[in-house]
Order: C-alpha cells, then sequence, then structure tokens
C-alpha cells in the first residue's frame, strides 16, 4: 500500500525526466502559457487587494511611541500583509484548478496522446453520432463524482480530531482523480470512468497529494505542477495498463 502511494506521490517529479527523455516540452508550452496567464492575474489581484488593506489605525496608535516600537509595527504590518497574501493565493488556487479544467485542459489532449503514441496506445475515436451521448455521460460522471466529495465533506465533519488528517488524504484522492480523467477520456468512455479508477486509489491519492502540496509553491509550483501531475497519471495508468 505505501509503495503504491509512494508511487504515485514521486511520479510527479519523475514526469520532469520523461519529458526531457522525451522532447516532449515542445507539446507543453501552450498549456503552461496559459497557466501563467491565469496566474499571473490571480497573483496580482490579490497582490492589489492585499497592499491595499488599510493599517493606518494601528500606525495611529502607535504615532506616539518610541520610533524603535513604531518600526516595528511597520514591519509587523508588512509581515502581516505577506502572510495573508500567501493564505489568500493559496485558496485562490482552488479556483484556479477549476480555471485549469476549463482553460487549460482542452490543450494538454496532444501532450497525452503523444504519450499513449510513445507507449503504443491509441486514443478512442468517437464518431459525430456519439459526441452528443459521450458529454451527457460525461456530465452525469462529473456531477457523480462533485456529489461523492461533498458526501465525504459532511461524513469528515463527524471524524472529530482526526477531520484534518483525512480531509488532507480525501481531497488528495480527489485532485489525483481528476489528473487521470484525462487519460480516462483517450482511452474509454465516461460509464467506464469509475470502474477503471478503483485499482488505482491509492496511486491517485499519491498524486494528488503531492499536487497539493506543491501547488502551495506560490508561481512555480502553481504553473507547472498540474501539467505534471497529468503527465504522471498519464504513465501510471499505462503502467497499469500494460501490466493487464
Amino acid at each position: 500500500m505505501l509503495a503504491q502511494f509512494a508511487a504515485g506521490f514521486l511520479a510527479p517529479i519523475e514526469s520532469i525526466g520523461y519529458l526531457n527523455r522525451n522532447r516532449l516540452w515542445k507539446y507543453a508550452v501552450l498549456p503552461l502559457f496559459l497557466s501563467a496567464a491565469v496566474v499571473f492575474v490571480f497573483f496580482t489581484l490579490a497582490l492589489i487587494w492585499i497592499f491595499s488593506l488599510d493599517l493606518s489605525a494601528l500606525e495611529n496608535v502607535a504615532s506616539n511611541w518610541h520610533p524603535l516600537l513604531q518600526w516595528l509595527i511597520a514591519f509587523l504590518g508588512i509581515v502581516f500583509k505577506i502572510i495573508v497574501l500567501l493564505l489568500v493565493f493559496i485558496i485562490l488556487m482552488r479556483f484556479y484548478l477549476l480555471l485549469y479544467s476549463i482553460m487549460v485542459v482542452p490543450f494538454l489532449s496532444p501532450l497525452v496522446e503523444k504519450i499513449l503514441q510513445l507507449e503504443g496506445l491509441e486514443s478512442i475515436k468517437v464518431s459525430m453520432l456519439e459526441i452528443f451521448s459521450y458529454v451527457i455521460a460525461t456530465i452525469i460522471y462529473n456531477i457523480k463524482l462533485l456529489l461523492m466529495q461533498l458526501l465525504m465533506s459532511l461524513l469528515l465533519l463527524l471524524a472529530g480530531p482526526l477531520q484534518p488528517v483525512l480531509n488532507f488524504f480525501v481531497t488528495g484522492y480527489f485532485t489525483g482523480r481528476s489528473c487521470y480523467d484525462y487519460v480516462f477520456e483517450l482511452l474509454s468512455k465516461p460509464q467506464q470512468f469509475s470502474a477503471l479508477a478503483r485499482p488505482h486509489l491509492l496511486e491517485m491519492t499519491g498524486v494528488g497529494v503531492f499536487t497539493n502540496l506543491a501547488m502551495a509553491v506560490p508561481v512555480l509550483g502553481t504553473i507547472f505542477v498540474p501539467l505534471l501531475s497529468v503527465v504522471a497519471a498519464t504513465r501510471l495508468y499505462i503502467q497499469h495498463y500494460k501490466k493487464q
């Protein structure tokens, strides 16, 4: 069990070498550019909001204090803004992941397809007649997944002091599972996604935990980690697929 989790956790890091060896970074340029654009907008908005915070009331209270204490209050004000900026940025990154699915994921398909080709697999072909039913099935699958997340969140409220730890791994699982969906979409139909996901629970959790931790690294982590996690999920699934 621990080996499967560790394999998922380390896979995004190993994906850097995989992309280098196979010269696949050219397929990642557009997704990374779009990620950088979203991150830049979010970070700029957070920066503007944080440094517009008015701490003048605190400074007025300290106006008659010793100059050293006034300097200390001003310094603490800057530190406070930086801490709040990081917290706001981490919260915004949760919204970023939602936007990532809408804005960036469609441009990841060429990269995932190229990996499949390198590994000797072909993506399924969806005819024009099947597109409508495919889209409906995908929507139903995503709704089921959302309801599952909400149910798990409610159940975790009953976990008492274990809630933060359990929530950390449950959130990791759902993050990791979303990384697997891209390769699922190219190799199977939405009705099969849940069955395909079951054997990969621990690897998914490992990928998701790494993603959530690394996403906390401002700018570079948020730009590169989602893409590396998708590559990792694709490679892990292919390895399992070949063993089957």
